[in-house]
């Protein structure tokens, strides 16, 4: 076995015991329990777990995703929590080596991981996760381990900032309620701290593509159910146009096209998002903070490519 290959497997190891431990710290951040105490236990039945049946993903496949006690059924939710961060621990070692910069990207990963946990379970951000992320983004290019410099750091929190109480405020005026959280403005900020206002503004783009990727098939479910066929073919006409135009002739420049239809898409999420906060119909709103989070991602692993391209 190579050095590189011992070292991406501790970084696997590192990773899934590091997402045991997310999983635990996620759902007691959100029920106000200790991240000590007490010892891990069943949330069935509320028994101690024996140090075996705690292995990261073994133990679950082991137990057949159930309690050893009660038998009752384990949320799938903590082998997929460890096994994200394991994947994305050895991401970073892989494309960062062994650093100083791997090391403070994983603490951001699993941030991110557990953002992704209380956002899509109960809706919540905790401030506590943010204010870290904060901190990790203005020590990351402190130590110029980044592209930007402090001040471009300090510059994308205030933009996170902006640019999210902003969104709320127009939500506020035409709803009479924020379009966004204030724990997306804080995440927000720690992404521009991370990655600067520029990649900040690129990161929300990005995150708003995702978010309407998963978004539009949802729409397209509730209409149909709801006989709502006109605002179904609307989504299915939007889709086709961003087909069409990957296969029409080569030779002309469709980007001012792209960018129209992409803007169309994204208004279009947004005015939904909006009409299904006024009317309270929370079955097809999808959270922001994994988008958010995904966004940044794709930029820490894609910066050098993005940088050359728009050089």
């Amino acid at each position: 076995m190579s050095i590189e290959a011992l070292y991406g497997f501790f970084a696997v190891l590192i990773g899934l015991s590091i997402g045991s431990f997310l999983n635990v710290v996620a759902l007691r951040g959100l029920s106000g329990e200790s991240i000590v105490f007490p010892p891990s236990k069943c949330p069935k039945c509320g028994k101690k777990l024996n140090w075996y049946t705690n292995i990261p993903v073994i133990s679950y496949i082991f137990l057949l995703g159930k309690c050893q006690f009660c038998k009752q059924p384990i949320s799938v939710q903590y082998p997929i929590v460890e096994s994200a961060n394991a994947i994305l621990y050895l991401i970073m070692f892989l494309n960062f080596g062994v650093s100083l910069k791997t090391l403070i990207l994983w603490a951001v990963t699993s941030i991110f991981i557990l953002i992704c946990i209380t956002d899509f379970k109960e809706q919540v951000i905790i401030d506590l996760h943010t204010y870290i992320l904060i901190g990790l983004g203005l020590l990351y290019n402190i130590l110029k381990l980044g592209s930007i410099s402090i001040l471009d750091s300090i510059l994308g929190i205030l933009a996170g900032y902006l640019i999210f109480e902003i969104l709320a405020r127009i939500g506020t005026i035409t709803v009479k309620t924020r379009a966004f959280g204030e724990g997306d403005t804080l995440i927000a900020m720690g992404l521009g701290a991370l990655l600067g206002w520029k990649m900040l503004i690129l990161t929300i783009f990005i995150s708003m593509l995702i978010q309407a990727i998963f978004t539009i098939p949802v729409l397209f479910i509730k209409y149909f159910k709801n006989k709502n066929y006109l605002s179904a073919f609307a989504l299915i006409l939007i889709v086709l146009c961003i087909i069409s135009t990957k296969f029409a002739n080569p030779n002309f420049d469709y980007y001012i096209i792209y960018l129209a239809i992409l803007c169309t898409v994204l208004l279009f999420c947004l005015l939904i998002i909006l009409k299904n906060i006024k009317s309270q119909e929370s079955f097809c709103y999808l959270p922001f903070g994994p988008a958010l989070v995904t966004g940044a991602l794709f930029i820490i692993f894609f910066a050098k490519k993005i940088l050359v391209f728009f050089s």
